[in-house]
Parts: structure tokens; C-alpha cells; sequence
């Protein structure tokens, strides 16, 4: 009886020993192998980015201004540049700086306004990382034969901003006296500026459709001759180049 139990005990501690061992390494029989491919294809330029907001950029928006410029085309293309409006202003014989109006817009997520400042936006879809640059001229402001003699435009306090990692960037003030000389706004140096870039000149504090930009200005002589009821106008030409500094 007793070894009849030492040897039901010793089969049942083997059963255990089984049961409970780790598992053997499977054998490898074989390998192969497998590939994941994807081919780019050049953006044409054809489809224009839509303007984003510059303080959200995650957000996309439709300015409402209906005489908004053409964006240009290709792969490095300027996407949207604000025009500038100052509203009706008093005929003074001081010196006087006035500010510019915010940007109204369209946020596309849920249909509301918002008001934002002057800004331009960049779209670099080339894949080369070459860098770009941002340039801006203007003539002096006319109307008809009379011209605001010595007003100067200031855009200041700029703001870059994306959806993307940020990279080093040189952005300027800029000040335009209405003599065709192209300005320095941004400079993406080689391996920056790729993506969706917007350029912002102030910020949105207190910004609506009463509020004036402080960082947008044109500041104009008291002796300058000024026609009433006359709408002066002055244009700028902005100007992308694929050659940064």
C-alpha cells in the first residue's frame, strides 16, 4: 500500500511538472519578406490652400472682404494677403497716425465671426526645403492727381504661426513711405518655412468690428494736402521669392 501511493504521488507530481512547464521555442521553418511603397506626385499650384486663422491656425476661414487679392499659383505660393483699411477719417493739419481696421472673417468649423489682424500666408508644398522669402513694396496713396505726400505705412508687432513644427524664421517690421521698395517680411532660411505659414501683424485683444490695430498704421503729415470725401488708395505688391537669405 505504502509504494502504491509513492508511485500515485510521483505520477501525479510529472502530470504537474507537464502541465505547468513553460512552452518550447517554436521552431522556425521559414522567412520572407515584404515592402510598403508610396509615391509622391508634384502639387500643381492649381488648388489655392485655403486662408487659416492667423492666431488658430488649426482653423480654417473665409475673410469677407469682396475685393480680398488673387493668391498666386504653384507649389511656394502666397495664399492670402489682407488689404488694409483705415475707414473715414477728420481732415486734420497735424500730424496724425491713424490705425488700421481688423480683418473680419468666417470661421468654416461653425459659421461664426471673428476678427483678426492684417496677415499674409504662405503655402510651401515643393518637398525641396529650399526656403522662400516674403517681400512688400508699395506706391504712395493717390487719389486721382492728389497724393498723401510723406505718409508712411508701419506693419509691426508681427507674429508668425502654423499648424506645423516650428522653425527658425526671420520675420520684420515694416515700414513702406510709398517709394516702390521691395521690404523684407519674411525670410525662411533652408530647411524652414514648409507647410502653411501665416504672418500676423498685432493680436486679436479687443479685437471687433469697431476695435483698431495699433500695429498696423499710416501715419500721416499735417502740411500734406488732403481732397475731402476723396478715397486714397495705395497699392502694395508682395512679392515670394524661392531665394531666402
Amino acid at each position: 500500500m505504502k509504494l502504491s501511493k509513492v508511485a500515485l504521488v510521483g505520477i501525479l507530481a510529472a502530470s504537474s511538472l507537464a502541465i505547468y512547464a513553460a512552452p518550447s521555442q517554436a521552431a522556425v521553418v521559414g522567412t520572407t519578406t515584404s515592402k510598403a511603397d508610396i509615391i509622391f506626385k508634384e502639387d500643381d499650384g492649381t488648388t489655392p490652400t485655403n486662408p487659416i486663422d492667423p492666431t488658430n491656425p488649426g482653423d480654417d476661414v473665409t475673410p469677407t472682404d469682396p475685393d480680398a487679392p488673387t493668391p498666386t499659383t504653384g507649389a511656394l505660393r502666397l495664399d492670402y494677403v489682407s488689404n488694409i483699411h483705415f475707414g473715414e477719417q477728420t481732415i486734420s493739419g497735424s500730424d496724425t497716425t491713424y490705425k488700421a481696421k481688423y480683418d473680419e472673417v468666417v470661421l468654416k468649423s461653425d459659421g461664426s465671426t471673428k476678427y483678426v489682424p492684417t496677415f499674409a500666408q504662405v503655402t510651401d508644398n515643393r518637398g525641396t526645403n529650399a526656403g522662400w522669402k516674403l517681400q512688400v513694396s508699395n506706391d504712395q496713396f493717390k487719389a486721382g492727381s492728389s497724393e498723401l505726400t510723406g505718409a508712411v505705412l508701419t506693419l509691426k508687432d508681427a507674429e508668425l504661426n502654423s499648424a506645423n513644427a516650428a522653425k527658425p524664421m526671420n520675420n520684420q517690421n515694416v515700414v513702406l513711405s510709398g517709394n516702390s521698395t521691395m521690404q523684407d517680411v519674411v525670410n525662411a532660411p533652408v530647411d524652414s518655412g514648409m507647410g502653411v505659414w501665416t504672418n500676423a501683424f498685432g493680436n486679436t485683444v479687443g479685437a471687433d468690428a469697431n476695435a483698431e490695430n495699433a500695429s498696423v498704421t499710416l501715419k500721416v503729415p499735417g502740411e500734406t494736402k488732403k481732397d475731402k470725401d476723396a478715397k486714397y488708395v495705395a497699392t502694395l505688391t508682395w512679392t515670394l521669392t524661392d531665394t531666402p537669405d
